[in-house]
């Protein structure tokens, strides 16, 4: 509970330091989920941010990330597959590459066709639920993932808000991640259709 007081704290301060600039008037808007199905993903994000699922999922530790973001899209909706699925046998948690992999998870939506692929200049079409990847050293791979959980407008200017795991966070801002993992990050986008 403490992590959404401190992402949301930030915002705030964000707000303000906005408030007090050249623009003029304030003004601020937060995003929400509006499809059904949407709203399901974030609101697991939101149970299972901070105490992982550990009924139906494992915790995968320091790199939980993807695994966390294919139970949101599950909740969302989507359907395990041959290629994207976890499955219990005899008291044992087995995954697919793409179910646990920010990388194979990228390669798995690309070759279904299950999302559009977007750059940071297109930022602007980012919705609450798609997914953010993340390349810390601009490698080529996807080293991180995790989820839109609201965006925050204020005067025109987009802030998207994170739910992740590997820190646990819910409401994050995109921004603090990126000053924490600062260096030449690259930044991509998955626009989800369904």
């Amino acid at each position: 509970m403490k992590k959404i007081y401190w992402a949301l704290s930030i915002c705030v301060v964000i707000a303000l330091a906005l408030a007090y600039s050249p623009v003029s008037p304030l003004s601020i808007k937060i995003i929400n989920a509006v499809k059904p199905s949407v709203k399901a993903q974030v609101a697991y994000a939101l149970k299972y941010y901070d105490s992982p699922n550990t009924k139906s999922f494992s915790d995968l530790g320091d790199t939980d990330c993807a695994n966390f973001v294919s139970q949101t899209l599950h909740a969302r909706g989507w359907h395990m597959t041959k290629e994207w699925k976890a499955t219990k046998e005899n008291g044992k948690q087995f995954y697919t590459s793409a179910w646990i992999s920010s990388t194979a998870l990228h390669d798995y939506i690309q070759k279904h066709k299950l999302g559009t692929a977007l750059s940071w200049k297109r930022i602007n079409k980012v919705q609450v639920g798609d997914i953010v990847q993340f390349d810390w050293d601009n490698s080529g791979d996807r080293d991180h993932t995790a989820i839109v959980s609201a965006i925050l407008e204020t005067n025109g200017n987009r802030e998207l808000l994170l739910a992740e795991h590997s820190k646990g966070a819910f409401n994050f801002p995109i921004s603090a991640l990126l000053a924490i993992h600062f260096g030449p990050t690259k930044v991509y986008f998955w626009h989800l259709g369904k």
